[in-house]
């Protein structure tokens, strides 16, 4: 069987600490996979492209050090796979209860209980409402 390299990625970037669960019991990979809007161009692909054969058998350390090269290697490709990465991990339901168990902060949508908003300006759609329909009757 092959070893899901991204799970072992991902496993290594966010090992889990205390009440911090590691990336595999929220499923990260899955939702990284789900993400294909936040990487269009193939940026992940590039970084597991760029893992040595030994990955998948190397220790903690050596996963870490083995990704710090790839990192200075292929900086940008990196950045999109950690910005994926903690955009779904701190999304994740188990995450986010660990967030309001040690911040306070609540665990449910900013909205509409959460921060206030300045009214809306009807003026911004007065462009769009003087162009003509773009559709078709149906």
């Amino acid at each position: 069987m092959t070893p899901d390299l991204l799970a072992l990625v991902l496993d290594t970037l966010l090992p889990g600490d205390g009440p911090w669960p590691p990336a595999h019991d929220v499923d990260l990979a899955a939702a990284v996979r789900a993400d294909r809007d936040g990487d269009p161009d193939g940026r992940i692909d590039a970084v597991l492209a760029a893992l040595p054969p030994g990955f998948a058998t190397a220790d903690a350390a050596g996963r870490e050090a083995m990704l710090r090269a790839i990192e200075a290697a292929h900086a940008a490709d990196f950045e999109r796979l950690v910005t994926l990465a903690y955009t779904a991990y701190y999304i994740a339901p188990r995450v986010r209860t660990v967030v309001e168990r040690e911040t306070g902060y609540a665990n449910r949508p900013p909205q509409p209980l959460g921060y206030e908003l300045e009214p809306f300006d009807e003026r911004l759609l007065e462009t769009q409402k003087k162009r003509a329909p773009f559709w078709r009757p149906a």
